[in-house]
């Protein structure tokens, strides 16, 4: 049987399907990450390119250590720190993942040159302002060490935040290290309404779903407002901004409302129809995945006005969907809400 090992991975916001730029990379400037703003996982996750059933892929965890660990069979879980916010995240387990020696990672190389599948990762990297030459000079013996199978990949749907002093997790090296469990806490959970207060901050920092992006400042003003708007019609104790599903992701606001929820989700496009296009798929997930059904209204809040087209849409999916979807406009130079779309809710 493959022993169970734990390995590092640089930090990536793109799911590890290609390279995300320095945001959250080591800040060492020693260190290869700092200096060339990509690290060698980048391309880890991208199963989109599969050579005689295998994805091919590079992990310093093995790489320094090829000669040590050739020829051997893991089952590999894997980790990441945000060096940014120093949060780190579980991503999840791949089985089988075989070690491969430098005669194999020749030929893999070579049949990535001729796919085009070099220059499509050149380009990925110049995207990000990263050190394509660097990435040029690797050479094709080393190339990639491991190889897996997609089927043998058992990855979390949300990666998910451990605590630093988890014992699952001894070092913070880019070693291959024995694995003594999963950390604590990262299975999903039930839905536990929490009221909590809005977090005054220049900037917010998201969930890895929402890619661990800097959300905005509009963001951060709109859902204040709305929150102490909120606060009014129901109370303190009734209103949580940035609500855990239990799965991983964050609600901007729900509120519990006699014996059911009202999540909201804040977007900032200049659209309402982009704003919807954005939200939607949100909420859907917050409100019923995997098969819950937590809250019986949704609702879109953007500083974009509500056309008529959108407001034909939202009413189409509430009436042949049965989806309790809705929108509201928010004024961001009066800081109040339209309630049109909401039924019977005033916020002003």
């Amino acid at each position: 049987m493959p022993a169970d090992k734990v390995a590092r991975i640089c930090w990536n916001t793109n799911n590890w399907q290609r390279p995300s730029g320095p945001l959250g990379k080591v800040s060492n400037p020693q260190a290869y990450e700092a200096q060339n703003g990509y690290g060698h996982e980048e391309w880890l996750f991208d199963i989109s390119k599969i050579i005689d059933g295998y994805h091919y892929a590079y992990i310093q965890a093995i790489g320094q250590h090829r000669s040590k660990y050739l020829g051997e069979t893991f089952n590999i879980s894997f980790y990441a720190i945000n060096s940014s916010t120093k949060e780190r995240w579980w991503l999840g387990e791949i089985k089988n993942v075989r070690v491969v020696g430098e005669d194999e990672s020749r030929e893999i190389y070579d049949v990535y040159k001729k796919n085009g599948w070099l220059e499509e990762m050149y380009a990925q990297l110049a995207v990000v302002s990263a050190n394509v030459d660097d990435f040029k000079r690797i050479t094709p013996e080393g190339f990639c060490c491991i190889k897996f199978s997609p089927s043998d990949m058992n990855l979390l749907e949300e990666p998910m935040n451990f605590d630093a002093g988890d014992p699952a997790v001894r070092s913070d090296y880019y070693n291959l290290k024995n694995k003594n469990g999963v950390p604590e806490n990262i299975a999903p959970t039930d839905f536990v309404f929490t009221p909590k207060d809005v977090e005054k901050k220049d900037k917010v920092t998201a969930t890895y779903r929402e890619q661990v992006k800097e959300i905005d400042l509009v963001h951060n003003e709109i859902q204040e407002a709305v929150y102490r708007l909120l606060v009014k019609e129901y109370g303190k104790e009734n209103v949580s901004c940035e609500q855990d599903t239990g799965y991983g992701t964050k609600i901007d606001i729900a509120v519990k409302a006699n014996d059911s929820y009202i999540f909201y989700e804040i977007k900032t496009a200049n659209t309402s129809k982009a704003s919807i296009r954005e939200a939607l798929s949100q909420l859907l997930e917050y409100a019923y995945y995997p098969n819950h059904e937590r809250a019986s209204r949704l609702v879109i809040i953007s500083p974009a006005a509500l056309s008529q087209d959108s407001e034909r849409y939202l009413r189409k999916l509430r009436e042949q969907f049965k989806i309790p979807i809705y929108y509201q406009h928010f004024d961001l130079e009066k800081k109040s809400i339209t309630a049109r779309e909401i039924e019977g809710q005033q916020l002003q």
